[in-house]
């Protein structure tokens, strides 16, 4: 091939080349798409996902305040976020915005504890992290892995590292990478969505107040619009809720209020019980000892009817919490010491469920069990959300409890159950209580119709009532709630909250949105064992480094021997 004919030729393989770029080009502007090569689709976001994104009627501005000097593990979680986002502004366009900020970039130290502080008011929580500098100093930070989103004058706070201590750290970052798509597009559902639903929590039968429940409130008034509601008999109240929460109910329901109470199920109401069956004085337990007693609510037959049996006993937990008791010497000064208390389990959520993975374990308070029965309808779908450790006892009512106990080694041999369900989730069709009576005085409207049979909905039933209970602190005369979740003697948080959140969001909302929380990213860990010593180290940094550099290097010079083999001899 002469000369001439040769430069035709790669002047036409130009112009081929131009021509297909632009009918790609062209083609990608009337139809959008996204290729993802990955394994687990790691960056193929969920239809529901999508429809929020390019839906959005004004800016969606995200503020991300994980940024600047971080330890690698960090650097990579913030990765896999811009990562996210990026897919984010793709569908969302110029109506979705992002910021990464980095808080340290503040050098007035003032200035930058009080944005701190106004972060936690906001709800982001801070997490430390600690750096090591080149010679080997170690140094603690303070940062906040989370994000604010701003819509229409509105602000929604998204926590997104998950802290479950029964996990090692990589694997809690790993389950809070999978959680990301959840956590930001739950946020701006929330923001977005016109319609926005109501849930009451009941009063009237000694529940906890207002105070008691103040966190929760807060969190759920972020999706909801909460009220504190009486039943009164008035069925036409509970209907105006998508769902309503019992929680820790101390006296007895009326009838009308249980008929109330069974026809909004039947109506496809949605209820989550929070029951503590047996009762303990805890005034007379600070004294050194107590009996329970039975707490009847005339609820339990209703709940049988469900499929549900609430068993009258207390669960003994080596896995526990503390309580801080009086520890004195003789002729010594008294002193408090915080001691394992088996009265306080600490319960286990299961990591296979989607509405429990990655949870930090949850604090409760003289729990009782709950078993599940056939009911009048075996084909209830129920799940078993929370149970004890595999070192547990059960303790029928009534019971002694002393103090002594707690300064006591107890007797392994008698913790001999394991994984007592504690909350059970049922969803279906219940049948109703009332199929075979009449309505009862009290109930209006006087003439309403008895549903035998409920539509499909779900009912969630906790043997403990604290579980949903938040401490109350008074300062200066004046109550001051607490977060739901955090034990003042050991200053840690449990994942009450974010527990509650989640089962009262796939209770109400749409199930693509709960059921992001499957996904499953395989984790690829570093072999720590291969990395122990610092020779170790540089040589695989060296490897990293040099070995693709020469690999390039060496197709380059192939590729190069064989261009001038095959072109150089009918070039001259």
């Amino acid at each position: 091939m002469d000369r001439k004919a040769l430069k035709r030729r790669h002047i036409l393989q130009l112009l081929l080349a131009i021509i297909l770029v632009v009918a790609v080009n062209y083609s990608g502007d009337l139809k959008f798409f996204r290729l993802d090569l990955t394994s687990e689709k790691k960056f193929t976001l969920s239809e529901s996902t999508r429809h929020i994104l390019k839906n959005l009627d004004d800016i969606a501005f995200v503020r991300v305040y994980l940024d600047g000097e971080l330890p690698g593990d960090m650097i990579q979680f913030r990765q896999s976020i811009d990562e996210l986002l990026s897919e984010f502004k793709a569908y969302g366009g110029n109506k979705f915005e992002v910021e990464f900020v980095n808080i340290y970039d503040e050098t007035d130290a003032g200035v930058r504890d009080q944005l701190m502080q106004t972060l936690v008011k906001k709800g982001l929580k801070p997490t430390d992290v600690h750096l090591r500098d080149d010679q080997g100093a170690v140094t603690n930070k303070l940062v906040f892995p989370g994000a604010l989103i701003s819509y229409k004058g509105l602000e929604f706070p998204v926590n997104l590292l998950k802290n479950n201590p029964a996990l090692s750290y990589q694997v809690n970052l790993n389950n809070s990478v999978e959680s990301l798509e959840y956590e930001f597009i739950r946020a701006l559902a929330a923001l977005t969505n016109p319609h926005i639903d109501k849930i009451a929590f009941i009063r009237g039968h000694g529940e906890l107040d207002f105070y008691q429940t103040y966190d929760i409130g807060k969190e759920l008034s972020l999706f909801f619009d909460v009220k504190w509601e009486r039943i009164d008999g008035n069925l036409d109240t509970l209907m105006n809720y998508k769902a309503i929460i019992i929680a820790q109910p101390l006296r007895a329901f009326s009838e009308a209020d249980k008929f109330a109470v069974d026809q909004y199920i039947m109506r496809g109401g949605k209820v989550l019980f929070f029951l503590d069956p047996v009762q303990t004085n805890e005034d007379s337990l600070s004294s050194g000892r107590t009996f329970t007693t039975f707490l009847d609510l005339n609820i339990y037959d209703l709940l049988f009817k469900y499929g549900f049996r609430i068993d009258y006993n207390l669960i003994k937990d080596l896995q526990c919490n503390y309580i801080r008791v009086e520890t004195s010497v003789a002729n010594q000064e008294p002193g408090m010491t915080i001691l394992p208390w088996w009265y306080f389990p600490v319960l286990s959520a299961p990591n296979n469920h989607f509405l429990t993975k990655g949870l930090n374990y949850i604090k409760s308070e003289f729990v009782s069990a709950i078993d599940t029965t056939k009911g009048e309808n075996p084909d209830l779908k129920r799940t078993i959300l929370l149970s004890s450790s595999d070192s547990s006892a059960l303790i029928t009512n009534p019971v002694y409890i002393s103090m002594d106990e707690v300064v006591k080694p107890p007797d392994r041999r008698s913790f001999n159950k394991s994984h007592i369900p504690v909350a059970v989730l049922a969803e279906g069709s219940f049948s109703s209580f009332y199929k075979n009576y009449g309505v009862p005085e009290g109930v209006f409207p006087r003439d309403v119709k008895i549903l035998d049979k409920s539509v499909p909905t779900s009912i969630f039933v906790a043997g403990d009532g604290d579980m949903i209970r938040n401490e109350v602190k008074i300062r200066n005369n004046k109550p001051e709630p607490l977060p739901l979740g955090y034990d003042q003697e050991t200053r840690q948080t449990f994942g009450n909250k974010e527990f509650i959140m989640n089962v009262v969001n796939f209770m109400t909302d749409d199930q693509s949105l709960i059921s992001l929380r499957s996904r499953e990213f395989k984790l690829r860990l570093l072999d720590r064992n291969k990395i122990k010593t610092k020779s170790d180290r540089v040589k695989w940094k060296l490897i990293n480094l040099i070995l693709p550099v020469f690999l390039i290097l060496v197709f380059a010079a192939i590729f190069s021997f064989v261009r001038r083999k095959k072109y150089g001899g009918r070039e001259k």
